[in-house]
């Protein structure tokens, strides 16, 4: 089994929030019957706790995680950029190629330069994705995949596992195929 998702740190915080932000929700509407009394004004406590409970919600059907299982030889794909996401299966016949590129980034690192992994599909089938991504500072007059090595280490292994072709495409400047933000 092979995952790429989010941090644990980030299912951690949707999953906070859901919980949290129900039972704070709960609390609230107890004291508009009399049963308790929040710190502060029970209508605030209520719209508060219910927006960070849908904000909760939200994140999670926002998540972008795909699943590889080796032994069934299927991907279970959730793609998060819709209203409420889509999820999608097929087989891991289906992958094309796993690629490494590299994107010249200076909005976020000072002569930055952000190296993504990308999984790609056979004809097209599904969108490309990204699975992993590395952003580092580039010294100057140095090559553009000079801290792709890390990253390229991880695809050889992960293009290995899921018995895909590997491309590193880190020595030229290429725009990421996948919008991140």
């Amino acid at each position: 089994m092979l995952v790429f998702s989010a941090p644990t740190a980030y299912h951690t915080l949707v999953r906070a929030c859901v919980i949290g932000g129900g039972l704070a929700t709960l609390y609230g509407f107890m004291g508009f019957i009399g049963i308790t009394q929040p710190p502060i004004g029970t209508l605030w406590w209520t719209c508060t706790s219910l927006a960070v409970c849908l904000a909760g919600v939200l994140a999670a059907y926002s998540l972008v995680m795909i699943r590889f299982d080796g032994r069934s030889g299927m991907y279970r794909r959730r793609e998060g950029a819709r209203a409420f996401g889509s999820t999608t299966v097929g087989p891991m016949a289906d992958l094309d190629a796993l690629v490494l590129i590299a994107e010249p980034n200076s909005r976020m690192v000072p002569n930055g330069v952000t190296y993504h992994l990308v999984l790609h599909w056979k004809g097209g089938k599904e969108p490309p994705m990204v699975l992993q991504q590395d952003t580092r500072a580039l010294p100057p007059g140095q090559p553009l995949n000079i801290w792709a090595q890390p990253l390229r280490d991880r695809g050889v292994k992960y293009a290995h596992m899921l018995k895909v072709p590997f491309y590193d495409n880190a020595h030229l400047a290429s725009p990421c195929p996948v919008r991140i933000f």
